[in-house]
């Protein structure tokens, strides 16, 4: 395994991925970058073999989260892959991890993984003036932010409303996480 970033492990060969880093335009760019390459490959690679077989690219997450931004970069390159991405939370995916763990094509978890979401936090610099024009693009953010989770997960809207009206984080333990769709499987 080799890393330009203490935190972003990646084993191309085995097509394995590890996210335990704040994501960020680095870490988000990084991984968007060998994803892309993996999926490309197997795009030749169906060109050339008849049934060609393309075999899961697994990302590994252990994050606290992160960038908004850059999460949805890596979102959308996970849902329209057609090689099959698999997720696995080690240990927590909170935030902006949460999310592109959600992404995976199967989701997997370990026995004492915990999953945390929240509403989306902001960090804007400027005059009263641009906050005011900021703030219609912040609820259109967290609007299709909300939207994303509930289309991913069985988590009740009654559930992602109450989390934005009192600002409290939601936690959810691997005993939980089946009931709630959030993942496929807990592995032992």
């Amino acid at each position: 395994m080799g890393s330009t970033r203490d935190n972003i492990y990646i084993d191309i060969n085995k097509r394995t991925f590890f996210l335990a880093d704040n994501i960020d335009n680095e870490s988000a760019g990084k991984l968007m970058w060998d994803i892309l390459y993996l999926i490309r490959e197997d795009k030749e690679q169906d060109k050339k073999i008849l049934c060609y077989n393309r075999e899961p690219i697994k990302l590994y997450i252990n994050s606290y989260g992160g960038s908004i931004d850059d999460m949805w970069g890596l979102i959308d390159i996970i849902l329209a892959s057609k090689t099959p991405i698999y997720t696995y939370c080690l240990g927590y995916a909170q935030s902006a991890a949460f999310n592109i763990f959600l992404a995976g094509h199967k989701r997997f978890c370990l026995e004492h993984s915990v999953f945390m979401y929240h509403q989306m936090s902001y960090w804007r610099d400027g005059k009263h003036q641009d906050f005011v024009e900021n703030r219609v693009e912040m609820d259109n953010i967290n609007k299709q932010n909300e939207e994303y989770v509930i289309k991913r997960t069985k988590i009740p809207e009654d559930v992602i409303r109450n989390v934005r009206e009192t600002k409290k984080d939601f936690y959810i333990h691997s005993s939980k996480a089946i009931e709630y769709g959030v993942v496929d499987k807990i592995l032992m």
